[in-house]
């Protein structure tokens, strides 16, 4: 079975610039990598409010949504634990725009069809892991291809409900990356080293 790199970490952890990164060096490698990419405008504080889903190669992308203006109320900050690093601001809910995933849904079951080398998703958040709405079932359908490995960034709280949404990530032999927005180059090139092998390694024994 081909390997699920799970990579996990609150908000601007580098889980999108390690998703980057990972898709360059593997495209040097001639492996035939395919990913969606979650990238956001921040306030001048720092935090998101907008987001926009491109897809490499090529930089093709779409506008996916906007933070609301108001905090949501009754329970829900209960309901839900916050990550290190975040606050009850960013618990605003984004107002998504369902064709941004339409799209990206489609453009990868294009790439699976294509037989694309390797699948990198940014960002699987609440949308796919407490509803299965999102992307869930394109990645369902790409967690369902032989031989093809999976690298797939979320955060800490929805990683064991999400192995548990989509069995054929649980199903998968996992290497968990915990994000580190103070790699230098050097420490990015020997991880995504040891990514790549990693992905060769199972893939020779499937």
């Amino acid at each position: 079975m081909p390997p699920l790199i799970l990579i996990v970490g609150p908000m601007a952890s580098g889980k999108t610039s390690l998703c980057k990164f990972l898709f360059r060096a593997m495209a040097e490698e001639g492996l035939n990598p395919y990913a969606i990419i979650q990238e956001n405008r921040r306030d001048p504080e720092g935090y998101p409010t907008e987001l926009r889903l491109v897809e490499f190669p090529g930089g093709e992308g779409r506008f996916l949504g906007r933070r609301g203006t108001s905090e949501p109320r009754g329970g829900m900050f209960g309901e839900r634990r916050f990550e290190e690093g975040e606050s009850r601001r960013e618990k605003r809910p984004f107002i998504f725009e369902n064709s941004a995933f339409v799209w990206a849904s489609g453009r990868i079951r294009s790439a699976l069809a294509q037989g694309c080398g390797i699948l990198i998703v940014d960002e699987i958040g609440p949308l796919e892991v407490h509803s299965g709405g999102g992307l869930a079932p394109a990645l369902e359908a790409a967690a369902e291809c032989e031989g093809l490995p999976l690298i797939a960034s979320t955060r800490p709280s929805l990683e064991r409900e999400l192995l548990r949404r989509i069995p054929g990530f649980g199903a998968r032999p996992l290497l968990r990356i915990v994000a580190n927005p103070d790699r230098d180059a050097r420490d990015l090139f020997f991880l995504s080293r040891d990514i790549i092998r990693h992905c060769q390694d199972k893939n020779r024994t499937v």
